[in-house]
C-alpha cells in the first residue's frame, strides 16, 4: 500500500510539473508577443506599405516587426491586436500592413475593413492616394467574388459601408445604385444616386438613371395572369413582348438576379451597347457586359417599364432570345406550375 501510495504521489508531481511548465511556455510566448507589439511603435521603424517607406531602420528591427504585425493578423480583432490599439491607437502603417496581409490570404472583407479604418487616420495626400487605389482594388475583387456566388446583398453592405466611411468616393455611390439596379431595386438605388446628383463628373449618368427609375413602372393586372410554358431540354420557356411590338423567347431562371437578352436582338432594336457595364456570374465564370434599360418588357398584362437587362451572348438553344430573371419576377407573386406547363403571375407591388 506504501509503495502505491508514493507511486500515486510521484504521477500527481509529475503531472503538476508538465502543467506548469506548458503555463510558463504560453506566458513567455504571450510575453513575447506584447514585447513584439511594442516594437510596432518604435520611431525609427521601417514599414514598408506599397511605395511608401516610413523611417530607416535595420533590418533585424523590421523583420521583428512584421512577424509581430502578422500575429496580430492572424488574430484579426484578437486580444494582441486589442492590447496594440489601447496602447498606441490605430497607426496607418500597421493597418495598410494588415490590409495587405488580410488580401494575400484572401480575407478580403477584412482588408477592406482595415483600410477603412486606414483612412480615418491617413496624415498625408501620398497616403490618401496610395489607400484609394488599393481599396478599388481589393473591392473590385472581392465584388467579382461575391457576384460569382451571387451574394449581392453582402456586396450592397460592402458599398454601403465604403460610402459612409469616406463619402468623398463619388464612384462607390454610382457602384451602389448601379448594384441596386441590377438587382431588382431601383428604390434603395435613389437615395444612392441622389448623392451624386450634382457630381462633375458623374451627375449627368446619376440624373438619367434617377429619371429611369421614375420612369419605371408595374402594370397591376385587373386579374390573375396565365402564361404558357414550353419545355425544351428541362427548362422552362415563356413568351414575353419587348417594346410592345417585338415577341421573345425567354427562359425562365430564378436564380438569374437580372433579365438578360442576347446583344443581337438588343441592337436590332437600335440601343447603344457601348454604355455602362457591370459584373455577371456566368457558367464560363464572371464576366463584364454592358447594361441597358429597355422600355418596356410584358408577359401578357404584366409589364415593367425602363426595365435594366443585361446583355450577353449566353450559349443558348435556337431560339431562345434570353433569360427571365428576378428583377422582373420580384415585381410579382408568381408560380410555375410544371404539371400543366403554366406561369402564373399576381400584382404584388408597385415598383415606384
Amino acid at each position: 500500500m506504501r509503495y502505491l501510495i508514493l507511486l500515486l504521489l510521484s504521477v500527481s508531481l509529475f503531472l503538476a510539473g508538465l502543467a506548469s511548465g506548458w503555463w510558463l511556455r504560453d506566458k513567455q510566448s504571450a510575453t513575447l508577443g506584447q514585447d513584439q507589439v511594442r516594437d510596432l511603435a518604435a520611431p525609427n521603424l521601417s514599414l514598408t506599405t506599397g511605395s511608401e517607406v516610413h523611417g530607416a531602420a535595420p533590418a533585424a528591427s523590421s523583420t521583428v516587426a512584421l512577424q509581430a504585425i502578422k500575429r496580430l493578423a492572424m488574430e484579426a480583432q484578437g486580444p494582441a491586436y486589442t492590447a496594440y490599439l489601447e496602447e498606441f491607437g490605430d497607426d496607418y502603417r500597421v493597418l495598410r500592413i494588415l490590409a495587405a496581409l488580410a488580401r494575400e490570404e484572401g480575407v478580403y472583407q477584412l482588408a477592406i475593413d482595415y483600410l477603412l479604418r486606414a483612412a480615418l487616420v491617413v496624415t498625408t495626400e501620398v497616403q490618401q492616394q496610395s489607400l484609394e487605389v488599393e481599396l478599388a482594388s481589393v473591392t473590385d475583387i472581392y465584388a467579382r467574388s461575391l457576384i460569382g456566388r451571387q451574394r449581392y446583398a453582402d456586396l450592397d453592405r460592402i458599398y454601403e459601408n465604403i460610402t459612409f466611411a469616406l463619402p468623398e468616393l463619388s464612384d462607390y455611390f454610382m457602384a451602389l445604385g448601379l448594384l441596386r439596379i441590377q438587382t431588382g431595386n431601383p428604390q434603395a438605388a435613389l437615395s444612392a444616386l441622389a448623392q451624386i446628383q450634382n457630381h462633375t463628373r458623374l451627375g449627368a449618368q446619376s440624373r438619367q438613371l434617377m429619371a429611369g427609375i421614375d420612369a419605371s413602372r408595374v402594370d397591376e393586372p385587373a386579374a390573375l395572369e396565365t402564361l404558357p410554358l414550353a419545355l425544351n431540354g428541362g427548362q422552362l420557356l415563356v413568351k414575353a413582348l419587348l417594346d410592345n411590338r417585338e415577341s421573345v423567347t425567354l427562359m425562365i431562371d430564378t436564380g438569374a438576379a437580372m433579365t438578360i437578352l442576347t446583344p443581337q436582338l438588343l441592337a436590332n432594336l437600335g440601343y447603344d451597347l457601348d454604355g455602362r457595364q457591370a459584373y455577371f456570374s456566368t457558367a464560363n465564370g464572371v464576366v463584364q457586359a454592358p447594361v441597358v434599360a429597355v422600355n418596356r418588357l410584358a408577359l401578357g398584362q404584366a409589364g415593367i417599364n425602363q426595365l435594366s437587362v443585361g446583355v450577353l451572348g449566353l450559349p443558348l438553344a435556337e431560339g431562345i432570345d434570353g433569360l427571365l430573371g428576378m428583377n422582373f419576377l420580384r415585381h410579382y407573386q408568381f408560380r410555375i406550375d410544371q404539371d400543366r406547363g403554366q406561369l402564373y403571375l399576381d400584382h404584388l407591388r408597385q415598383a415606384r
